[in-house]
């Protein structure tokens, strides 16, 4: 997969050095948890990012990063940008044509001219070879912020090329940890999220094999406050034990006809010799009985 720095993120929003410094950390967050769990990268970068972009109004990148007073994040940072994932300037191997028109999206329903930018370069590279992955990492408070419509806490960066919407890019772009996790998780179905045996709570639904969204879909169901799954290619309904928690949580499996088929560990294996053939999953009774409640609430 291909990793790029968007430059053009660096728009002058912050007021002050502080304001900076908490963008450097949300970036160099990113940039480590992309080094720990992505193996197979290239990350890019715009050699033009540093004297032609402002970070602090008024400042281009290097001036800015100077302002910060706190030496071991400048170092830090520093050092996971340019040592630990070894980043190419792409300008050295650019694909796009610097002759040709490039527009990017905007949230006001506009469109701003990224010719010669990142943002041209990873449109190009996804127009000759959509089968690979690509992704734009943003600074924080930037106006690349139109919501994702399919993952949570990430941007959709809509390139369109020579005014052609035949010629239209859809790019993936976040600018903080928790949408890393949740991009990896529906990118590479890649849990962030894992769940400790020595917990004293049951496992969150994303910590489970629920988390798969092709293999599993939520129903409206609950049972003892836990989301009833059914899963698509068996039509049977799982869902979290909630009074288990620990090396002792599992999930509870039901088949087709709502009787108990046994119990599955965290990762989907089941055990059917934990198999209880008094458990009926009765999901119809339970909405029946809370229409009746509803209409008991109604009739007082």
């Amino acid at each position: 997969m291909e990793i790029f720095i968007n430059e053009v993120s660096l728009e002058g929003q912050y007021l002050n050095d502080v304001e900076f410094k908490q963008a450097v950390i949300a970036f160099k967050a990113i940039f480590d948890f992309i080094n720990e769990k992505i193996k197979d990268k290239q990350i890019y970068e715009d050699n033009k990012l540093f004297v032609n972009y402002e970070a602090v109004k008024g400042s281009d990148f290097n001036q800015s990063l100077n302002q910060i007073k706190d030496q071991s994040l400048k170092l830090a940072f520093k050092n996971v940008l340019f040592n630990k994932l070894n980043p190419k300037e792409w300008r050295k191997e650019q694909v796009h044509s610097s002759t040709e028109s490039f527009d990017c999206l905007m949230i006001n329903g506009q469109y701003n001219v990224v010719n010669d930018t990142s943002l041209a370069e990873i449109a190009e590279r996804k127009l000759q070879n959509s089968s690979s992955t690509y992704l734009l990492i943003n600074f924080i408070n930037s106006s690349f912020n139109l919501v994702h419509p399919h993952i949570t806490n990430c941007c959709l960066i809509t390139i369109v090329k020579n005014n052609d919407e035949v010629n239209c890019i859809e790019l993936d772009g976040l600018d903080n940890k928790s949408a890393l996790e949740d991009w990896l998780e529906h990118t590479f179905n890649l849990s962030c999220s894992v769940y400790d045996e020595l917990s004293n709570d049951p496992p969150r639904d994303e910590q489970t094999i629920l988390r798969d969204k092709q293999r599993f879909e939520k129903t409206s169901s609950r049972y003892d406050g836990r989301a009833i799954y059914r899963e698509v290619a068996t039509d049977r309904y799982w869902y979290v034990d909630n009074l288990h928690f620990g090396k002792s949580a599992h999930l509870e499996v039901f088949n087709k006809d709502k009787s108990h088929v046994g119990e599955a560990d965290i990762k989907g294996k089941i055990d059917e010799c934990k198999q209880d053939k008094k458990k009926l999953l009765d999901i119809a009774s339970r909405r029946k009985k809370k229409e009746e409640e509803t209409l008991i609430d109604l009739d007082d």
